[in-house]
């Protein structure tokens, strides 16, 4: 009874240290999201202005024609994004005396940046952003052979501002303005000193945001409180390990005694590197783990290790941990085999994802790797 009571305390201890931490407060960082988050779908409808040659003729209602777009993209982060836009519809132009169509196309590829969320503190549920443009794309002019207009393909430069109104977590509404610039005989005019046409495009529309949507933050564990807190558990896991052989040496007759007392070259391993929110990279501070996993290894010449890694199952999704865990895994393996010279043959290698929580009570201990002797 005695026996297990002393384990369970060691074993509680750490747990209350952590909570005590925790409730001080935490660093924040983004969670992280995989390649099928934060997409979203518009569609636009507005007018556009074609400025050329003769447009200073011409009534300002007769410069005015229709426009649309279909756009498809997705924010890489609360600040950057990408869209791709197919567009048209007709360009209003006039000679001296009488107006005319262009019909036209276009395909644009544009950087998206959300100068709200650059400029301020990001907030989810914030109601409104103003989004900034820069892109080029791709304008085909069909030809007007009534007015001796032949096709025209022209790679155009764009740059704009939106206005994101949002109205729900999927949805919002959208007000966009954007300039292009166009072969000078997009139009079939071309005037001396003159290199370019151009269209200002005004359009409003909706957005319809999928999948998972916008960007969580989850606390960033503290460097020295994991390595605090992985010294107490490695110490009191040792004195556990201690107490046990004491109490199975009391129950077994001498001779068995004698010959499973341990010495230094049979000792176990179980050595725990810990890693940050998203990361698989050996920070400085949890070195010392894969250097006491590489001294057991020199000591004890016939032994070997395996090194399983995790990632803690409530950031990313399933593929990304995956991944992550083989990161992590070939981080530990890389630094025993480059740093300290411990043959690849000697430790095995086990990738776990988030297919398996070692903590299953507390998400943040998951992003580990356990190094232990076979």
């Amino acid at each position: 009874m005695k026996k297990k009571v002393l384990i369970l305390l060691f074993a509680i201890a750490p747990i209350g240290l952590f909570a005590q931490n925790t409730a001080q407060g935490q660093e924040k960082a983004l969670k992280q999201y995989g390649f099928w988050d934060n997409w979203f779908i518009q569609g636009q409808f507005g007018v556009q202005r074609t400025y050329s040659e003769s447009h200073r003729y011409a009534s300002f209602g007769d410069k005015i024609s229709p426009t649309a777009a279909l756009d498809v993209g997705k924010f890489f982060s609360p600040e950057v994004g990408a869209r791709l836009q197919l567009g048209g519809w007709t360009s209003a132009n006039n000679k001296l005396d009488y107006s005319y169509n262009v019909k036209y196309f276009n395909v644009n590829t544009d950087a998206l940046f959300n100068l709200t969320n650059i400029f301020l503190p990001y907030k989810e549920d914030r109601m409104f952003n103003l989004i900034g443009i820069l892109g080029i794309g791709y304008v085909h002019g069909f030809r007007n052979s009534d007015e001796n207009v032949h096709a025209t393909n022209s790679v155009a430069p764009r740059i704009g501002l939106q206005a994101d109104f949002r109205l729900s977590k999927a949805w919002s509404i959208n007000l966009e303005a954007n300039g292009n610039l166009l072969r000078d005989d997009f139009n079939g005019q071309e005037k001396f000193g003159c290199s370019y046409d151009g269209t200002l495009n005004v359009l409003a529309g909706v957005t319809y945001r999928f999948g998972r949507r916008g960007f969580s933050t989850v606390d960033v564990a503290d460097p020295a409180l994991i390595q605090s807190l992985n010294d107490q558990i490695n110490s009191q896991r040792a004195q556990i390990e201690e107490y046990k052989a004491c109490c199975e040496k009391k129950s077994e007759e001498p001779k068995t005694i004698i010959k499973e007392v341990p010495t230094t070259k049979g000792a176990s391993l179980n050595s725990v590197v810990t890693f940050r929110i998203g990361k698989a990279t050996i920070d400085p501070n949890q070195e010392v783990y894969v250097y006491n996993a590489a001294q057991y290894l020199k000591q004890n010449p016939d032994a070997k290790v395996t090194i399983a890694s995790y990632a803690d199952k409530k950031t990313g999704t399933a593929a990304f941990n995956q991944k992550l865990s083989e990161k992590r895994s070939e981080a530990v393996a890389k630094m025993l085999k480059e740093k300290y010279g411990i043959a690849e043959n000697r430790f095995a290698v086990e990738n776990n994802g988030d297919k398996q929580q070692p903590y299953p009570d507390n998400n943040d201990w998951n992003r580990i790797s356990i190094i232990t002797s076979k």
